[in-house]
């Protein structure tokens, strides 16, 4: 597996946990990523530097650090690349170009139909995933049926709907792990450290919601900010993670205009694991106000942790979640919906362990990285 994005984007824990799964299929796995491991399943490359340096300096890196991880793919005499498609872009279409004419065979998990929070020439993206990429991996139907809709039924033998991995190493009361939420809570430095306004919401017990996650127009943030201007509860919203195609001026106007600002605590920038960690813990819920979405990581990694998801009914989180069954639903861009359904979380309208026990059952059970493993075993061997 090859990956630039790794730790800049969470995507470490979804390439360690595929691998996994693979190399428990006795498959030998390699990760050239961003990041190191001293110790761990998969063995880790180092080879891309894109953290903490300018944008030239990282776009030189990820190219050379691609060519160098392809070599020693080839060296090796590698069976599969796989790679993550997010943009399909040029960079996309230059290493894939390059891969191909070694000789190498693509696997491309595509993660966005079309980006999200860039644009790119339609030629260049059927050409990266259409015909660079010998197969293809979305995680739900919707992808599948979209990406079919804009490259034919030509691709479709090898359009393969496979489930992301869940995330076991997160913190659950439902598995046997030794670090308990409790323990979490307890953290006597964390919560002055993220914002100076949860030391108070601690000791005076206020009811939490958090929004995580890289902050995107399709994001839906302005509808979660319009619902908490309409509920009639108590309570404050964490809002947590980097702005990446919107400002985030724009969202402060919003809570200005609104006239919410004791309700929103603001960590606008990246949030580390152990603080993603303590932030699922001390939160009620997490909300998902999506207005378009292909696949969710947040989703699968509340489901996991687990903590009950508020979530927008776009298809792809609908595929995850039934409602008041092993999550919350409501309808795409209705504040006054979500609003009435944080009101009801406050209220009790749910049972939260029900929803948690059952949300984090159903992960175990179709999402693990065993199984997730399995599955891309029989398809890389009915391809090769």
């Amino acid at each position: 597996m090859i990956d630039p994005v790794g730790i800049k984007a969470g995507m470490d824990h979804y390439d360690l946990l595929l691998l996994s799964g693979l190399q428990n299929e006795n498959y030998s796995v390699e990760l050239f990523s961003n990041f190191s491991m001293q110790e761990g399943p998969v063995n880790v490359y180092h080879q891309f530097f894109n953290t903490g340096v300018s944008k030239v300096s990282a776009i030189t890196s990820n190219f050379f650090g691609f060519i160098k991880a392809l070599r020693k793919s080839k060296k090796n005499h590698c069976d599969w690349i796989i790679v993550h498609v997010f943009r399909a872009g040029v960079f996309d279409l230059v290493t894939f170009t390059i891969a191909r004419l070694m000789g190498l065979r693509l696997c491309s998990i595509v993660h966005d139909i079309e980006s999200l929070d860039t644009f790119t020439l339609p030629i260049v993206r059927k050409t990266v995933i259409g015909k660079l990429s010998n197969l293809r991996i979305v995680h739900n139907e919707f992808c599948k049926s979209e990406l079919i809709k804009s490259f034919g039924t030509i691709i479709e033998s090898t359009t393969i709907c496979y489930p992301a991995c869940a995330f076991p190493t997160s913190i659950s009361p439902f598995s046997p792990c030794t670090r308990t939420l409790e323990q979490l809570k307890r953290s006597a430095h964390l919560p002055g450290s993220i914002h100076s306004m949860l030391p108070g919401c601690m000791r005076e017990k206020t009811p939490l919601f958090l929004f995580f996650g890289q902050i995107k127009k399709a994001k839906g943030l302005e509808i979660l900010l319009e619902a908490i201007s309409q509920s009639t509860t108590d309570f404050k919203v964490i809002i947590a993670g980097k702005v990446r195609d919107d400002n985030w001026s724009r969202y402060e106007d919003i809570i200005t205009v609104l006239n919410i600002t004791d309700k929103v605590i603001p960590v606008i920038r990246h949030i580390s694991d152990e603080e993603r960690d303590y932030l699922f813990s001390i939160s009620k819920a997490i909300v998902l106000p999506y207005t378009r979405i292909y696949q969710s990581g947040v989703l699968l990694m509340a489901m996991s942790f687990p903590k009950m998801v508020i979530a927008s009914n776009l298809p792809p989180n609908a595929e995850l979640i039934t409602h008041g069954k092993n999550g919350i639903l409501f309808p795409s861009e209705h504040a006054d919906q979500l609003a009435a359904e944080m009101d009801g979380v406050i209220h009790g309208k749910y049972e939260e362990a029900h929803l948690d026990q059952q949300a984090f059952e159903d992960i175990e059970l179709h999402y693990s990285p065993q199984k997730i493993g399995e599955l891309y075993r029989n398809v890389l061997l009915k391809h090769s």
